[in-house]
């Protein structure tokens, strides 16, 4: 309760102290048991119609994570990186992928080169263009398998 940042009316609620008690830590079993109370959550085109008992009283989830379908979801303590730790995987197979040129794996493709020839001048990033074909010249970054 006696946090500076309570107090500092500028940088949080313009023009507002905050009074209200922190909501209770909850551990990965007892949060999956009250959103379990919730039942089946629709997505898509409906999820805006969905109605959720309490919402903004005591929670303000709209959703069911589909990191609960993880079998360590749970058990984590630091239940909001997970997402962080996926990202980060995503992240190195596409490096991973563009930097060894896997063919259909790779973000360095047709389009990609179209941007690069929009934003910048790297002379040997252009497409060849020929009468029926367009060829991609291997990229300065890309890995040679035979190497």
């Amino acid at each position: 309760m006696d946090h500076k940042y309570r107090k500092n009316i500028n940088d949080f609620f313009v023009g507002r102290i905050e009074k209200d008690v922190a909501p209770p830590h909850l551990s990965g079993e007892e949060l999956y048991d009250v959103m379990s109370e919730y039942g089946d959550i629709v997505f898509g085109f409906q999820s805006g119609k969905q109605k959720f008992p309490c919402f903004c009283l005591t929670h303000n989830w709209v959703k069911w994570s589909i990191f609960w379908e993880l079998s360590y979801c749970k058990i984590n303590l630091l239940r909001y990186n997970l997402g962080i730790m996926h990202k980060e995987n995503n992240v190195f197979v596409n490096i991973f992928n563009t930097v060894m040129d896997m063919k259909g794996k790779t973000k360095d493709n047709i389009k990609a080169r179209m941007n690069v020839a929009l934003f910048c001048h790297c002379k040997n990033m252009k497409l060849v263009y020929a009468r029926s074909w367009v060829a991609k010249p291997k990229a300065s970054f890309a890995l040679d398998k035979n190497a």
